[in-house]
């Protein structure tokens, strides 16, 4: 096939899907942080290498993710989830990019994001629709940043916690509560020394992010510092205000991550006003073919009673792209607000293992 028949084709094909994620994706489900996919199966950097095409002046890429395998609660005390036993999980994310860059140094460019879970927990009855999530953004990037419009990257790609040196199935679950919106936004990104800022404003002015974080080497250690505020609308039911700082030091093998979080909610009726604080702590370790990590969380709702999550994980990268991954959890964490209602909550331990795979 000819170079120029090649792009064609090619380019119909992107753009139909594209339309098909657009389309599927108004009323879908948001489901997971692209975060909590990228601890179990490894750094982009290393572990990915794309489908990539050039073709004029255009350049067209697909990357995925899979991930597959079994979880087993020994107990929960979860809205939604089976008491105990085990069940099958699946999760994917896959990417289409479509970019070009312009002689005047300009780079625009579309990207198109399918997500795709198992049932829920307990549920074999949701539907396929709800079981899918379709994000995209379109964008310009120039020596001063991207400007993007659009839902396709997490906001919050900067924030440091104990979530970050985890690996493999570890989670420590309502990580600092701090959770930025997942509607489509206006962003401005960009790179300013050892700097990077990420700001955003939902298209609808009801929720807006700020991000910064500080990257530097000093010798044998890396440091890196974070500086984070979501405000605006949550759930339909609170009017809040949440800052989050974090500090993560990287030595040899070793990497070491903490967070403290504070938020501040007003609930959208005839309630008091409460708080939430919350501290993560993280360490990673890798050795050859296996990666370790084990993180600890405290949370504290309005001066109630302290909850703690602890968990535990490791990976084993079988060869570039494909790992195993194994994780323990165990949460004790409540959080109830001034009417009564249960905010987040959960009583549960279990065991998940499973394999991932990353093009």
């Amino acid at each position: 096939m000819r170079p120029v028949l090649l792009f064609q084709y090619l380019r119909v094909v992107a753009a139909g899907w594209l339309v098909w994620v657009l389309a599927g994706s108004a009323g879908a489900q948001q489901i997971r942080r692209i975060s909590d996919i990228d601890q179990r199966v490894g750094p982009k950097s290393f572990f990915q290498k794309s489908l990539a095409y050039d073709v004029n002046d255009y350049t067209l890429e697909f990357t995925g993710v899979t991930v597959a395998g079994t979880q087993y609660l020994f107990e929960s005390e979860v809205p939604g989830t089976k008491t105990d036993g085990a069940e099958f999980i699946y999760l994917g994310v896959y990417d289409v990019t479509l970019a070009r860059k312009m002689p005047n140094a300009l780079t625009w460019g579309v990207n198109g994001r399918l997500l795709t879970r198992d049932p829920r927990v307990g549920d074999p009855t949701t539907k396929l629709d709800e079981r899918t999530e379709g994000r995209f953004d379109v964008y310009v990037r120039g020596i001063w940043g991207q400007l993007s419009y659009g839902d396709f990257a997490d906001r919050d790609v900067l924030l440091i916690s104990g979530r970050n040196s985890l690996t493999g199935e570890a989670n420590l679950v309502f990580d600092g509560y701090l959770n930025p919106s997942l509607e489509r936004a206006f962003r401005y990104r960009a790179r300013y020394s050892s700097w990077l800022v990420d700001l955003a404003l939902d298209d609808d002015a009801r929720n807006w992010d700020a991000a910064l974080q500080f990257r530097t080497k000093a010798g044998i250690f890396e440091k890196a510092f974070s500086l984070n505020y979501s405000g605006g609308d949550l759930l339909d039911l609170y009017d809040r205000h949440a800052w989050s700082v974090g500090h993560q030091l990287i030595y040899g093998s070793w990497d070491l991550t903490a967070g403290v979080t504070w938020e501040y909610l007003e609930p959208l009726g005839d309630f008091g006003a409460f708080d939430r604080v919350a501290a993560s702590f993280g360490a990673g370790w890798k050795q050859e073919r296996f990666t370790f990590g084990t993180g600890l969380l405290f949370s504290e709702v309005d001066g109630g009673d302290l909850g703690v999550v602890a968990t535990a994980g490791l990976r084993y990268d079988f060869s570039r792209g494909l790992s195993f991954n194994a994780g323990y959890i165990h949460a004790d964490t409540e959080g109830v607000t001034t009417d009564g209602m249960p905010l987040a909550e959960a009583y549960l331990s279990g065991l998940r293992l499973s394999f991932a795979y990353r093009y």
